[in-house]
């Protein structure tokens, strides 16, 4: 596609040429292209690497992360029904947060270079791309730092111990 003289090459690494659609980069992303071969985002193979991820990576990261935490739950001697309600509350406060993140800052037009960017990056290619399966979860290297950075925001200040 062109866009004031801008041709976005899908043989070539997207992310820093769909940077550049401006304005026209919200009518390029809703139109998706429906080959199960995804494209390439960047020219650094590492960069390359931390945007793919097949969906069972997922659990194999977060299980046991998940179980090392009830375990230290248990080991520090809370009691069942704490354990238990600080579990779903994790579990159903991490869903709700992904839904509200994907339905309320994912689908916002954003403008410019870097919003161009950091929404490919985060959520237009899900749109463009909906059959890439090494695109479709979150890679766990992103929700890890998303994670530390809720956690030394928004629990660390309150609990003494830490």
């Amino acid at each position: 596609m062109a866009a004031k003289g801008i041709t976005v090459d899908l043989n070539k690494p997207l992310v820093f040429q769909v940077s550049q659609l401006g304005d026209d980069y919200e009518e390029w992303i809703n139109k998706p292209i429906l080959s199960k071969e995804g494209p390439r985002f960047f020219a650094n193979p590492f960069l390359e690497f931390l945007t793919r991820t097949a969906w069972w990576v997922v659990p194999l990261v977060w299980l046991p992360v998940a179980t090392w935490f009830v375990l230290e739950s248990v080991n520090t001697g809370l009691a069942p029904t704490e354990l238990t309600a600080t579990f779903l509350t994790g579990f159903f406060g991490w869903t709700l947060m992904e839904y509200t993140l994907h339905r309320f800052f994912f689908h916002r037009k954003l403008k410019g270079y870097w919003g161009n960017t950091f929404h490919y990056l985060l959520h237009g290619c899900h749109h463009k791309h909906p059959m890439d399966s090494l695109r479709l979860v979150f890679p766990p290297a992103g929700a890890a730092i998303l994670a530390s950075i809720l956690w030394n925001l928004l629990f660390k200040p309150f609990i003494p111990s830490w």
